[in-house]
């Protein structure tokens, strides 16, 4: 029923086409009786196409400075993207929530390598 095919930039398409297995009156039949296309926005902030290819930064930055420098630098990256939030964007709320996207991903980083750097030991909530 549902074919995905890659679209242009941050979007994929999904084709509706009728449905083959004879089921009748269903929600897509309604809408497809000849395919109906309709483009969905993949999410370039947090799966960015350029991420995927080479050498990730990263890795180069890890082994040049190791662990400890890593973590030091993704932290700092978090606050810039929390600093800025609120005032690069104005009047862009999906914009500002880019930044806010790639603040949790710096700090989700920064939580692994404190794992790697000092163990993985009970998390504290509160």
């Amino acid at each position: 029923m549902f074919n995905t095919t890659s679209g242009r930039g941050d979007y994929d398409r999904v084709v509706i086409t009728p449905n083959s297995l004879g089921e009748t009156n269903s929600f897509y039949d309604s809408l497809a009786t000849d395919g109906v296309e309709i483009e969905l926005r993949k999410s370039s902030v947090s799966d960015p196409d350029h991420y995927n290819q080479g050498v990730s930064p990263y890795d180069v930055a890890k082994t040049m400075y190791g662990a400890e420098g890593l973590l030091k630098f993704v932290t700092i990256n978090s606050v810039k993207y929390i600093q800025r939030y609120p005032h690069k964007f104005k009047g862009n709320p999906d914009k500002q929530l880019d930044d806010l996207v790639k603040a949790k991903r710096s700090l989700e980083t920064a939580i692994e390598l404190h794992k790697e750097i000092y163990g993985d030991t009970s998390t504290r909530h509160g």
